[in-house]
């Protein structure tokens, strides 16, 4: 890989303009009935886009906000985009028909062998092409298989690997080129919002904003290669969380360690974050606080813009880390900074599954 040109192209693509933010949002399932991890439902689903609508936020589509961000676009102010993973077929039968009521747009993310191979729980091609003809629909690529893309780079990156992950990219765009009519497929969303270093590279040489799985706004200092999106799901689907994702802001952390996210068992895992944080008239720097995923509060040392946190002891997968800081200006507005790390077990076997 030419690691200096894939690096200019990130560069490139995430050079942030500052005055524009937004958040987005992340649905799988609009469901009673499927993974409670990975659905929201219909219930929830109608009374968040109430709120979002009578609260005054302006639902765009996904490419606007994003361009709006880093391109310095004309868009609305409280700009939210909403996307789905996986095209599953309660998006065509539940949330089409409430977002299509309200003419909100929105962006599927389609693992395209699942709809090759016509899996029950996934749209058809004709059902996609019907929300394409609704002209509220866009697409998103999220690869062919919906695989674990960072097996095989636990160790480092290899030639065989950078060919597997690069046909699952290239072929899922081409499929979605083919079946859609697609003139361009402009975004990635990671399968699992599993990503590393190596796999940015590739979605970056490529063009591509990559769309992660963490929480955040959009906007200074965000990485158009790690864009986060807040998960909604039936735990997590309660009109206060959506109120504090609406709410939220980017904190422009800049990262020092430079350490991989990709660890390869757990006696390589950090033990410590350090990042940088100047001080800004927005937020309350002193009141910074970071979290594990499951919320429990992390120790934090600062010395001058330098932060270090102390780490909890990594598990086989995906592990995050949240930092926040109150804003200054609005009550209830937080900014936020989201962290991933992914740990592959001794054997490996955890990416495999």
């Amino acid at each position: 890989m030419k690691h200096g040109m894939l690096a200019a192209l990130c560069i490139l693509l995430a050079m942030p303009v500052l005055a524009h933010h937004g958040v987005v949002l992340l649905y799988h399932h609009v469901d009673d009935n499927t993974p409670v991890s990975t659905s929201i439902s219909p219930a929830q689903f109608k009374d968040q886009l109430d709120y979002i609508e009578e609260n005054g936020f302006v639902v765009v589509p996904l490419l606007e906000l994003l361009k709006g961000v880093f391109e310095g676009r004309e868009r609305a102010a409280e700009a939210v985009a909403i996307t789905f993973d996986d095209a599953y077929e309660s998006v065509y039968h539940t949330a089409f028909p409430e977002l299509s009521a309200r003419g909100m747009p929105f962006t599927v993310f389609v693992a395209t062998q699942a709809v090759e191979r016509g899996h029950e729980a996934t749209m058809s091609w004709q059902q996609l092409r019907e929300l394409k003809a609704s002209g509220l629909a866009s697409f998103g690529a999220h690869s062919q298989t919906h695989g674990h893309l960072l097996r095989g780079s636990e160790n480092g990156i290899t030639d065989a690997w950078i060919e597997r992950v690069s046909v699952e990219i290239d072929e899922s765009i081409a499929d979605l080129t083919r079946e859609l009519g697609l003139d361009r497929v402009q975004t990635f969303a990671y399968p699992y919002g599993e990503y590393s270093q190596g796999l940015e590279e590739l979605v970056a040489a490529r063009g591509l904003y990559g769309l992660a799985q963490l929480s955040g706004g959009v906007g200074e200092g965000t990485p158009a290669t790690a864009i986060p999106r807040f998960p909604m799901s039936r735990t997590q689907g309660s009109l206060e969380r959506l109120a504090l994702a609406l709410d939220t802001r980017p904190l422009p952390v800049t990262r020092l360690d430079g350490a991989p996210t990709l660890i390869n068992d757990s006696g390589h895992a950090p033990k410590v974050f350090s990042f940088s944080l100047s001080a800004d008239p927005a937020y309350h720097r002193d009141r910074l606080g970071c979290f594990s995923a499951s919320g429990e509060s992390l120790t934090l040392a600062r010395e001058g813009d330098r932060f270090t946190v102390r780490l909890p002891a990594f598990q086989p997968g995906r592990n995050k880390v949240n930092c926040t800081a109150p804003s200054a200006e609005r009550a209830g507005e937080f900014f936020w900074y989201s962290q991933q790390w992914v740990l592959a077990d001794a054997a490996g076997s955890w990416l495999a599954r």
